[in-house]
C-alpha cells in the first residue's frame, strides 16, 4: 500500500475521535461558566433549613352561668362554672396546659387531656365589685354586681405557649329599689342554722301600744326572736296577721301588713314591728291571731285583743 494511502486511512480513524475530545472540552467550559467563570470543587455538604415550630392550637367556652357555693359558715362565699376546653398540637406534644382563674399567670385547675369539661371555682373575696343602674317598664333598680375574667393556656414542649382570649364572668349579687330602699339579696347570707328542727326557735309576741283604730296605720304588734345565736333569712320566715278585715295578710317589708324596723337577718334577740300601711287590717273589734311559720312550718302562734 503506498504512504498517501496510509495517510488518508488514519484521516479517517482520528476524525471521530477529535470530535469527542471537542465535546468534552465544550463541557467543561460551560461547567466553569455555570459556577460563576470559577473552577470550584464540590465540597459534598449541604445546609438544612430549620422548621419553624407550631404552637398549640386551643378552643374554649363557658357552659353555663355563676352558681352560688357556700362555704363552711353556709353562706355564700363562691361561685362556680362549667368550662369547656379543646387542645392540640400539630408538631409536637403539650406538656402543660389549664384554666388561670385570677390572672396571675399560673395554671390554677390543670388538664391534661386533650378535650374535656370541668367545673372552676372562683372565691367572691376575689372578684371585682361593680353597681349599675337599670331602668325599664317605668321602674328603676340599682345591681350590685361580682365579677372576675378567667384564661385558658397551653404551653408545647418546645416551650410556645398559646392563650385563648380573656373570659368575663358577671354575677348580680343584689339589687335595691330606690322608691322603696328595698334590697333584694341573691346571696346565700344566711349562716348555719342554730336548731335542726325549726320549732325550736321561740318568738314573744305582744300587742303594740298604739290604740287599734279604724285608721289604716296603725302599729299593731312587736315580735322578739327570743333564742338561739345566727340570724334568720327573711326567705324562711312568713309572718301572718288575722285581724277584723276580710281575710288573712301575709306580713312582708312595704306591703299592707307592712313588717318594719328590720335589718338583713332575723337576729336573735331583734324586735320587728307589724304595722297597717295604706290598709285597716284592723279596727280593734274583735281580737287578733299572729302566726309565725319558717320553712312553712308553725312555730308560733298567739291571739292578742287588740283594743
Amino acid at each position: 500500500m503506498r504512504n498517501d494511502q496510509i495517510f488518508v486511512l488514519l484521516l479517517v480513524v482520528l476524525l471521530p475521535m477529535s470530535g469527542c475530545f471537542d465535546a468534552g472540552s465544550v463541557g467543561e467550559a460551560e461547567g466553569a461558566q455555570d459556577n460563576g467563570g470559577e473552577n470550584t470543587p464540590s465540597t459534598g455538604t449541604s445546609t438544612t433549613v430549620a422548621t419553624p415550630n407550631l404552637p398549640p392550637v386551643i378552643s374554649v367556652e363557658t357552659m353555663s352561668s355563676l352558681v352560688n357555693v357556700e362555704g363552711s359558715d353556709c353562706t355564700t362565699t363562691a361561685f362556680e362554672i362549667e368550662v369547656r376546653h379543646a387542645m392540640t398540637d400539630w408538631d409536637g406534644s403539650i406538656i402543660s396546659a389549664g384554666w388561670d382563674i385570677n390572672l396571675d399567670g399560673i395554671i390554677d385547675y390543670p388538664t391534661n387531656v386533650s378535650e374535656g369539661y370541668m367545673m372552676v371555682e372562683i372565691p367572691m373575696n376575689t372578684m371585682v365589685s361593680r353597681t349599675a343602674a337599670s331602668t325599664g317598664f317605668g321602674s328603676s333598680s340599682e345591681y350590685e354586681y361580682r365579677e372576675r375574667s378567667i384564661v385558658f393556656g397551653a404551653q408545647d414542649d418546645d416551650g410556645a405557649w398559646t392563650s385563648s382570649e380573656l373570659i368575663k364572668l358577671s354575677k348580680i349579687i343584689s339589687s335595691t329599689n330606690p322608691s322603696t330602699g328595698v334590697e333584694t339579696s341573691y346571696l346565700d347570707i344566711e349562716p348555719c342554722h342554730d336548731f335542726s328542727a325549726v320549732t325550736d326557735y321561740n318568738f314573744s309576741i305582744t300587742d303594740h301600744s298604739d290604740i287599734a283604730s279604724t285608721g289604716n296605720a296603725d302599729y299593731l304588734v312587736e315580735i322578739t326572736r327570743t333564742n338561739g345565736q345566727a340570724g334568720l333569712d327573711w326567705s324562711r320566715v312568713r309572718i301572718v296577721f288575722d285581724g277584723d278585715a276580710e281575710s288573712d295578710e301575709v306580713c312582708r317589708i312595704n306591703s299592707r301588713c307592712s313588717i318594719v324596723e328590720t335589718t338583713s337577718l332575723w337576729e336573735a334577740g331583734a324586735t320587728i314591728t307589724l304595722q297597717e300601711s295604706d290598709w285597716n287590717l284592723h279596727g280593734g273589734y274583735s281580737d287578733a291571731q299572729v302566726d309565725i311559720y319558717i320553712d312553712n312550718i308553725l312555730v308560733e302562734s298567739l291571739t292578742l285583743d287588740l283594743q
